[in-house]
């Protein structure tokens, strides 16, 4: 019998309701880079779930796993940017991040950058497009 990776460990805690002990499983996993855990384990933190509620963590697992390339954590720093959550509320970082999650930004996604947009000048705009072009740039250089 196979066992069960860290994350996956996670996920059946996680499925049982078992909030600490997926927490504890995520973050084995978050630690060795696993972007899905880190993802989670940012998730989790965000919520409160197994872990007491705190918004600066769950920035920090979320950057982890979006410097990894995963879209789902780059909407999330997006959002978390936008509503100053666990950062200082940057409208361009917002803006950024949704721009390098790109395509997998979904409708809901799309309806939050335009939002941000509504907030910003034509220049904080431009000034957000072009990091997010410097940031997927040094990403594929790295990768």
């Amino acid at each position: 019998m196979q066992q069960l990776s860290d994350f996956e460990e996670g996920l059946n805690f996680f499925y049982d309701k078992d909030y600490v002990n997926a927490a504890i499983s995520f973050k084995k996993a978050a630690e060795q880079g696993n972007a899905d855990a880190q993802f989670s384990l940012g998730d989790m933190y965000a919520q409160g779930l197994g872990v007491p509620k705190d918004e600066q963590q769950s920035v920090s697992w979320f950057r982890k796993a979006a410097e990894q390339g995963f879209a789902p954590a780059q909407v999330n720093m997006g959002v978390m940017y936008a509503q100053g959550q666990g950062v200082k509320q940057d409208l361009v970082e917002a803006h950024k991040w949704f721009n390098i999650a790109g395509g997998a930004v979904d409708e809901e996604g799309m309806d939050l950058r335009e939002a941000v947009e509504d907030q910003m000048t034509h220049d904080e705009i431009s000034k957000a497009m072009r990091l997010a072009k410097d940031w997927v740039t040094a990403y594929h250089r790295r990768h």
